[in-house]
């Protein structure tokens, strides 16, 4: 009888709690959906400051955002090489360079520009991009461009090959990533070219200074120890910048005298 009993009052419970409608929501609270919840979530982030334009680009969540707080100005999309021109530090012109850095509208893009000024007899030092292919295309003038490609890219005499060419205005050659490469202007008038490279940090070591930037006895072991210290010393105080004159012939032909 007392099981019975309990068994009965366990049920009307049960009954009353199922039967029981839930709680119609307010107006003053309506229910949230899943849609406002996700919006009032996603506040955008607080724009860096103290960074460089191309810090705070990298540290971007989208291009959206880098466009929308960094590059804020039209004017942060245009690049002018002609007021970037420093008309140095070579005798024989200089080259212009549009990376991230000078450019931060390139920051991520994956490339970069270089235009180069060769004044009669100007010649562009031997030189490596260290992150970058290059396609060069001479817009005035004339150059000879060379270059040497890597070990085991030999001549029929097998001796390393020199892909030697001279262009003309609108013809173009390629320089491969890491690739050893020079240009000279051999005539006595001045030379224009440009080269976009397939980075927006494509870099450049400038072969001549960064070999005596080497231990005297390093250069002359590999010299075959035919230079001594008294040249290396020498010629680390000979070596231009960056673009120098050369070539004599052409040096004669212009009537410019030698240093």
């Amino acid at each position: 009888m007392f099981k019975t009993e309990i068994l009965a009052a366990v049920l009307a419970i049960c009954s009353v709690s199922l039967a029981a409608p839930a709680p119609a929501p307010t107006d003053a609270m309506p229910p949230a959906s899943v849609t406002e919840t996700a919006a009032a979530t996603a506040t955008p982030p607080a724009t860096p400051t103290g960074l460089s334009k191309v810090q705070q680009i990298l540290l971007s969540d989208t291009r959206a955002d880098a466009i929308n707080n960094v590059l804020k100005d039209d004017k942060d999309f245009l690049f002018d090489f002609n007021t970037a021109r420093k008309f140095g530090p070579g005798a024989g012109g200089e080259i212009v360079q549009a990376t991230r850095k000078a450019f931060p509208a390139l920051t991520g893009t994956g490339i970069g520009m270089a235009v180069g000024f060769l004044g009669p007899c100007g010649f562009n030092t031997p030189h490596v991009h260290n992150r970058a292919t290059e396609l060069l295309i001479v817009t005035k003038g004339t150059v000879v461009s060379e270059m040497v490609v890597e070990n085991g890219v030999e001549n029929e005499a097998k001796q390393p090959r020199n892909v030697m060419n001279t262009l003309t205005e609108l013809q173009a050659t390629p320089y491969y990533m890491g690739a050893l490469h020079t240009q000279f202007n051999p005539t006595c008038d001045n030379v224009t070219f440009v080269a976009p490279l397939s980075s927006d940090d494509f870099g450049a070591n400038t072969i001549a200074q960064a070999y005596f930037a080497l231990e005297d006895d390093t250069i002359r072991a590999a010299a075959g120890n035919h230079v001594s210290g008294a040249d290396v010393d020498k010629f680390r105080q000979f070596i231009s910048t960056n673009v120098a004159l050369g070539v004599e012939k052409c040096l004669m032909d212009c009537k410019i005298p030698k240093n």
